[in-house]
């Protein structure tokens, strides 16, 4: 089992020396199951980006929703979501990079997540749809997206995800929209290690390889989970 968590140690260690690192992201995921069926989700992510003159902030995400539990396999979450674009052309020619202006887009989202199990891996497939309302220079667009994710826990040195555990989580995620140029906007294959401290915490590190119509891109991700059980 050492010589497993070594190894996987080491191919993330490969892959951050070798691929272009053009982002880093810290998301922090909270969750509290209020009742049976009631609970709270939350999404807070701080994203930096690099395109060439070092990692500056460039965006934020607060996502936040009502949890609810239609049966031990499938949950609904429906809420409203706040994003701050900083740093953003404003496109009257070229600025400094550090000194543009910052944009808002504001969201309702809703989130339909099954899951089940295969041998010890517990596999999600979760599909969300935004409205967005996104600021721009001199007007707001208006548009939605639609994105399906298949991605899974799996344990390492137990059969359960129970506290003391390692596991790797890969994914994969396709990001659809209208009322824009292209129908495809993102794909995004992301790769993680993680640990699972005790009943409530948890955290993951990978690499996340993003392509979309203009570029292809490299972000390292650290997250850290938080799961509430207000029942007890």
């Amino acid at each position: 089992m050492k010589k497993v968590l070594i190894t996987l140690i080491l191919i993330l260690g490969s892959i951050t020396i070798y691929a272009q690192n053009d982002g880093q992201w810290g998301g922090l995921y909270l969750k509290a199951r209020i009742s049976d069926k009631l609970g709270y989700y939350g999404e807070h992510h701080i994203r930096y980006t690099d395109e060439g003159n070092g990692f500056y902030l460039h965006k934020s995400y607060n996502r936040m929703g009502l949890n609810y539990f239609v049966n031990d396999h499938f949950d609904i979450v429906v809420g409203p979501a706040i994003i701050g674009k900083f740093n953003q052309d404003t496109g009257y020619g070229e600025q400094d990079p550090y000194d543009q202006t910052t944009l808002m887009e504001y969201r309702i989202w809703h989130q339909y997540l099954y899951h089940h199990y295969i041998g010890r891996a517990k596999i999600y497939h979760q599909v969300r749809i935004e409205h967005r309302w996104e600021d721009k220079v001199g007007y707001t667009k208006y548009s939605n997206r639609y994105r399906y994710k298949l991605y899974a826990y799996i344990p390492i040195n137990n059969k359960h995800m129970s506290p003391g555990t390692f596991f790797v989580s890969p994914s994969v995620e396709l990001f659809m929209q209208d009322n824009h140029t292209h129908s495809l906007e993102d794909l995004r294959i992301y790769n993680a290690i993680g640990y699972k401290f005790n009943e409530t915490t948890s955290f993951t590190a990978g690499h996340m390889w993003t392509y979309n119509q203009t570029a292809t891109s490299n972000v390292f991700r650290f997250s850290l989970y938080i799961d509430f059980d207000l029942r007890k």
